[in-house]
């Protein structure tokens, strides 16, 4: 017995010295940004990242300390990914906000001259409601609120069962049958959260300048090429993969304006 509680003993022990070690390295790392060493602060916030995993806050402090740096690709990787983790919050959404505005002026400066549209297309009515359910809200909500619509549909039913007065069995019964229909509703939603969450079809440009082939390595097509800068974020049309299956080009496309393809080590998936 005795030899057990020592087993216990040591194994809260090991946690507790493991939590207080990943505090000092987060610690660190907040004095590290604090004092504008900016390199040092992500190097730190990516080993607290490898050995604990990810969350909000630390994707959020991460990208911060890229955008100090200038590196906006990076930032932007880590915004998105933070949002995608929690849709509501605020200071996430800000900076994101406010990084994609400054990307969207670096693209109209390497326009020189053109008037080419550097922002996303303006979205269809049902585009929009597609991201306000399953963007903008988490899959978790939607759950949640499926959750209740269902207990309260339950409710409804013992009303509709065990009570005699007809104007609370009418209730009951419609109700019932409003409240299952919103909770299968709730739960369609949630679905379709879960499958934004997952989803691969965006990437962040990571590379200074990238520049839209209309072919796969048709160096030709440089020079007279669009460019796009570091942190802008493209839908992922399709890929090209070499003989070992690896990915070696994407075709992206940021609006009817650009598309075209771009190097597999310029881009990242979010």
């Amino acid at each position: 017995m005795k030899t057990k509680v020592y087993f216990l003993l040591a194994i809260l022990s090991l946690f507790s010295v493991a939590g207080a070690s990943a505090d000092n390295v987060a610690a660190e790392a907040d004095s590290a940004y604090n004092a504008k060493e900016y390199s040092k602060a992500i190097q730190l916030y990516k080993a607290i990242e490898e050995e604990q995993g990810t969350s909000v806050p630390l994707l959020y402090n991460l990208g911060n300390a890229y955008f100090q740096e200038g590196d906006y690709g990076n930032a932007m990787i880590c915004y998105k990914r933070a949002h995608r983790l929690d849709p509501s919050n605020k200071e996430v959404n800000a900076n994101l906000n406010y990084l994609s505005g400054r990307v969207e002026d670096a693209n109209k400066a390497e326009q020189k001259g053109k008037r080419f549209k550097t922002g996303q297309d303006e979205q269809s009515f049902f585009q929009s409601v597609h991201q306000a359910v399953a963007e903008d809200t988490s899959s978790n909500v939607w759950a949640v609120w499926a959750a209740v619509a269902f207990v309260l549909f339950v409710v409804c039913v013992a009303l509709y069962i065990f009570t005699r007065i007809v104007l609370v069995r009418k209730i009951g019964f419609f109700g019932g049958m409003v409240l299952f229909a919103v909770s299968l509703i709730f739960i369609v939603f949630s679905f379709m959260g879960a499958r934004a969450f997952h989803s691969e079809n965006e990437g962040v440009l990571t590379a200074f300048k990238t520049a839209l082939l209309t072919e796969p390595g048709k160096e030709t097509d440089i020079e007279k090429a669009q460019v796009l800068t570091k942190g802008t974020v493209v839908q992922i049309l399709s890929e090209e993969v070499d003989a070992e299956g690896n990915v070696t080009w994407y075709k992206i496309r940021l609006n009817s304006d650009y598309i075209g393809w771009v190097s597999a080590a310029d881009l990242q998936r979010i």
